[in-house]
């Protein structure tokens, strides 16, 4: 594992798996840390790193300077709600510990749809606090997403350190 890299993130990617041309949207990309893993997978595909928080996305700019100015990696500094994103331009849309996603209304489940390509999936990842929250957490995304026409496709869990993360797996 890289350094500064935490387990979760690794696994995150990991269980992403971008495929080489993917373009690929991480929601609340914070420092960049994953945006990083997920372009090092890329040949002709980009990665947009959308964070609410202009500092967090200056830290992200930072961290991925070379793939930024490859065109590989980009960062924008808006809401998911108000990101004006293309319908269908993602391959694949990832979340870590984006609690707007566990939570109602939830309406970002919306947006993760419409920028979906048809057969693309969304990764929701999360390390829940207490032992057994695991599956209250993926029936909890499947009522969240199922009103904004994504389902639950497969979910997983990963061994990482201080405690274990679920990912939830969603498809149009």
């Amino acid at each position: 594992m890289a350094a500064g890299v935490s387990p979760r993130l690794a696994w995150a990617a990991e269980l992403a798996a971008p495929r080489p041309g993917d373009r690929v949207l991480e929601v609340g990309c914070g420092h960049g840390v994953l945006l990083s893993l997920l372009a090092d997978r890329l040949t002709t595909g980009q990665v947009l790193g959308l964070d609410r928080s202009a500092t967090m996305t200056a830290a992200a700019a930072r961290r991925n300077a070379a793939a930024v100015a490859r065109g590989t990696v980009a960062v924008r500094t808006a809401e998911l709600l108000d990101a004006g994103l293309d319908v269908g331009w993602a391959d694949l849309v990832v979340a870590v510990h984006v609690g707007a996603f566990w939570r109602p209304p939830a309406d970002g489940y919306g947006v993760v749809r419409q920028v979906l390509t048809e057969g693309g999936r969304f990764l929701l990842v999360d390390q829940p606090l207490r032992p057994g929250q695991a599956e209250d957490r993926v029936a909890r995304v499947a009522a969240l997403a199922a009103p904004h026409g994504l389902r639950v496709t497969a979910h997983h869990r990963g061994d990482t350190p201080p405690r274990p993360s679920i990912a939830v797996e969603l498809r149009r």
